[in-house]
């Protein structure tokens, strides 16, 4: 069965060599994305330098199919700098364009690239609104949606890229939206398994190969490589798998932890070689 690869982003902060091992283990079967980790860095009070960031792709056993500038939080003409300075440098960056910025900001970046990522969508009012306007402007030109992955969205415009860590909200928040299929979701948690679940989501979550009952268990929504964990994995990997099929939009589990990016491998491979 030929399938399309895994779809896995990861910031560069969160980097690692046992990543980078999990990821090379699947060779061409992973589609690897590289993100600059600004928005966490920012949040975090702590500066990435272009250099480094450069000398780390440079540095890379993988190379990634894709990777972002470095942009500056806040600052449109910092970010569009430091793109300029990467293609001057050789590097052919995906550029990113922030809500609120000037339209001919994005006109500019599809000049010297074939796909512009939109940002600024992630916990904020009203993105929804701002993501039909831009994609008025945008057309059919190539787009990747940062951290929004809205289902009735993605039907309509269809983008060519987006990518989502919300999968890994089991292990952060013991709460997620388990994949039902056919773009559908049931939100499902602790408190779900205190009585006996909806039939439908007990059904999947066996055909999704795990034991519904293990949820039952507090301990099973905790640690890394928890049931949750896994459950959560099996559904997001089914996720992406079925946009990229359905709609044509290569869907990128995001991940910051080592364990996740293994539990979505090992999802993948049971997916296409199971």
């Amino acid at each position: 069965m030929t399938s399309a690869p895994l779809n896995l982003l990861v910031a560069y902060p969160y980097f690692s060599d046992r990543i980078q091992e999990v990821m090379g283990a699947l060779g061409d079967s992973v589609r690897f994305v590289l993100d600059s980790g600004a928005f966490t860095s920012w949040r975090s009070g702590k500066e990435i330098h272009l250099d480094d960031y450069c000398k780390f792709i440079e540095g890379l056993r993988i190379t990634p199919w894709r990777y972002f500038t470095l942009d500056v939080i806040g600052n449109p003409e910092a970010t569009m700098k430091n793109y300029q300075r990467m293609i001057d440098r050789g590097f052919s960056p995906v550029p990113i364009f922030t809500r609120g910025e000037d339209p001919s900001i994005l006109e500019e970046y599809y000049k010297t690239s074939d796909v512009v990522g939109v940002g600024g969508l992630v916990g904020t009012s009203g993105n929804k609104g701002f993501v039909k306007g831009v994609m008025e402007i945008i057309g059919s030109r190539r787009v990747h949606w940062l951290g929004f992955t809205n289902m009735n969205f993605l039907k309509h415009f269809k983008p060519y890229m987006c990518d989502s860590s919300s999968w890994e909200s089991a292990a952060r928040y013991g709460q997620m939206r388990l994949y039902m299929g056919r773009g559908k979701f049931r939100a499902i948690g602790k408190s779900s398994f205190v009585n006996k679940p909806d039939p439908e989501i007990l059904e999947r979550i066996h055909e999704l190969g795990v034991d519904p009952y293990k949820l039952a268990k507090e301990e099973n929504w905790q640690g890394g490589r928890s049931t949750s964990r896994e459950l959560a994995a099996l559904s997001g990997v089914r996720l992406s798998m079925d946009v990229e099929k359905n709609l044509g939009t290569k869907f990128f589990l995001a991940t910051a932890a080592i364990c996740g990016a293994e539990l979505v491998t090992e999802a993948y491979e049971l997916f296409t070689k199971g």
